[in-house]
Formats: structure tokens, sequence, C-alpha cells
């Protein structure tokens, strides 16, 4: 399978979304473009998990010196509460 971008990823589910809100598909179409919209959906998931783990945040320590920590949700929670 090649490798999508996130960002296609992202709009062709949109487009899917749009398609299926206007309610005008046939039943096929519809379970069609449901089924390919949750397979666009698990790549965003699989693409924005990888990007996560590939960044990283710098953090000073007791004794002043920086080390590098895994980025997370709980990091950014915690640094926005300061």
């Amino acid at each position: 399978m090649a490798k999508i971008k996130f960002e296609d990823a992202l709009k062709g589910l949109e487009d899917i979304v749009e398609r299926l809100e206007k309610g005008d598909m046939s039943l096929d179409e519809t379970l069609s473009g449901y089924e390919e919209g949750i397979k666009l959906y698990k790549q965003c998931v699989v693409l924005l998990e990888d990007a996560e783990k590939k960044i990283q945040i710098l953090v000073k320590g007791e004794n002043g010196a920086f080390r590098t920590k895994d980025f997370g949700i709980e990091t950014a929670q915690n640094d926005n509460s300061k």
C-alpha cells in the first residue's frame, strides 16, 4: 500500500463526510463511502501517532541540565497551565 500524506487522507475524509451529509447517495454508495472513510480515519490516526512519537521536548532539570523528553498530551497540558 502506497504511503499517503496526512493532508491527503484528511481531505479525502472531509470529502466523504460532505458527500454522506448530502444524503443523495444510494445505499451501496453510502456503505462504500463509509468504509473508505473508516480506512482514511485509521490512516490519519496512525500518521498522527507516528508524528507524536517523533516529537520530543527539551526539559530543564532541577540541576539546570537540559534533557529531552517525549512529547505527550499530558506534557502539553501541564505546560499550558503554567
